[in-house]
């Protein structure tokens, strides 16, 4: 018994009370769905009751939590205490937590018992549904009042935060949309993901924002404003996937098909990092092969054929090919599309030091050469129309005398981009935290853009997104 005027110690603390019952009864839940049919009326009584369990805690925490970031069963951040009655029961979730890869689940206001049953449905199947699997299973099924909680990279993560946080948060949905696919491509592209197969639809689930933002106009494409030179293959993607899905919007193209141009773009390069390696490996005897046929076999050997994957397989090995000229089989649109992203994205990235970075004028102007000269002029002219006449992140000098940041297009007017001042009319650097994005002014105009060489030196550092 604890003493009178003392705080009870965690095991006998009575505001566990209510988290213990909670745990131990979905751990019973668990053992009666392997016994009974998920919509067997004594299971279906068992979910009722924690329906109801669950109410009052939703009144005063407004969700449920159940996780185990570090193997110790928390509800809602706050680790559950042992108790002789309740352990196994503590142990068992996190195990079960662990079992399909997911670092907890979540309940929130609103569950019904018919999203409740479908969530047990596949949870309950932990052979076969895990991870992203299942996180992508529950979406499909509607379910959005019970969520399977992925594991996630602090690195990823903040990398993610550090990309919408490089938007202005005038151009409003976009940040989130780019984010999720800055994050998405680095879950995908900087681990071993390609050695343990690949389920294409996920890819597809993860562009998905990218191509939903791009069709409904958002300014997504100012990420373009923060390509810096030396990025990693995983933004360098990302970079490359919002053009290729930019300028197919442009020509009309459908979301399923854009979805499509968005994987084939994340993965054109992924035949990089495995020659990289193998060359670098001791008595290597030879140079290894081409990054574009490795891309294609890690593709093959890594997803299941079908027709987007095929579609990626032949970007991968077109992509290079559709930027050098006439040949006598003509890359597919989607390669074409790609090597024109790739193309733009690796000329606004190339170089190591100022002198040897080009302006994204410049970089346009030379892309819609190639283009010319290779006889794609409707790229060209969908390029110019989803960059502008002046690109993201090219500097501007306005009529009076002011120096700006473009960041996007106005829609149907290429000639007049949303800006960021960075040097007003008296020659004064405009502090960054001030760089206000907004629509270029009834009444204004631009009147040249900048060569590179003419940029302010205080906003050479071009930092990655």
């Amino acid at each position: 018994m604890t003493p009178q005027g003392s705080n009870p110690s965690p095991d006998q603390d009575p505001r566990f009370d209510g988290a213990l019952q909670l745990t131990s009864r979905f751990v019973a839940l668990m053992r009666s769905g392997r016994a009974y049919p998920v919509r067997h009326v004594g299971f279906t009584q068992q979910l009722e009751n924690y329906l109801a369990l669950l109410e009052p805690v939703f009144q005063t925490h407004g969700h449920v939590r159940f996780d185990a970031p570090d193997g110790d069963l928390c509800m809602n951040g706050e680790r559950l205490p042992f108790r002789q009655a309740t352990h196994r029961a503590l142990e068992q979730l996190a195990h079960e937590f662990a079992a399909r890869t997911l670092v907890g689940i979540e309940f929130t206001p609103g569950l019904t018992l018919s999203e409740f049953q479908s969530f047990m449905d596949l949870f309950l199947l932990g052979e076969r549904w895990k991870g992203e699997e299942l996180i992508t299973a529950c979406h499909d099924a509607g379910i959005v009042h019970l969520q399977a909680l992925p594991f996630r990279s602090a690195a990823v993560d903040r990398g993610a935060e550090a990309a919408a946080d490089s938007l202005p948060a005038t151009l409003g949905a976009s940040r989130e949309a780019w984010a999720a696919l800055y994050s998405g491509a680095q879950t995908l592209l900087s681990g071993d993901a390609f050695d343990h197969g690949v389920e294409l639809r996920h890819v597809k689930r993860m562009a998905q924002p990218l191509v939903d933002s791009v069709l409904a106009g958002d300014r997504i494409i100012a990420a373009l404003a923060r390509v810096a030179p030396g990025e990693s293959v995983c933004v360098h993607a990302a970079h490359t996937a919002l053009v290729a899905v930019s300028v197919g919007g442009r020509l009309g193209l459908g979301r399923h098909d854009l979805i499509d141009i968005a994987v084939a773009a994340l993965l054109h390069d992924v035949g990089h990092g495995w020659v990289e390696r193998a060359a670098a490996q001791p008595g290597a005897a030879q140079p290894a092969a081409e990054h574009t046929y490795e891309g294609v076999r890690r593709i093959a050997w890594a997803t299941t054929f079908n027709r987007s994957s095929l579609a990626a397989m032949r970007t991968a090995l077109e992509h290079h090919a559709a930027s050098i000229g006439p040949q006598p089989a003509p890359p597919a649109l989607f390669s074409q599309l790609v090597a024109m992203a790739d193309a733009y994205v690796s000329l606004l990235s190339r170089g190591t030091a100022r002198a040897q970075w080009m302006s994204p004028s410049s970089v346009l102007a030379r892309v819609l050469e190639l283009l010319r000269t290779n006889g794609q002029p409707a790229l060209g002219v969908a390029l110019v129309r989803a960059l502008g006449f002046y690109p993201p992140g090219q500097l501007v000098e306005l009529d009076d005398g002011a120096i700006a940041r473009a960041l996007v297009p106005v829609a149907d007017h290429p000639e007049r981009p949303w800006v960021q001042l960075v040097v007003d009319e008296r020659g004064a650097l405009i502090p960054g935290s001030r760089h206000e994005a907004m629509p270029l002014p009834e009444g204004r105009r631009i009147a040249r853009a900048l060569p590179r060489d003419a940029w302010p030196v205080d906003d050479a550092a071009r930092p990655a997104a």
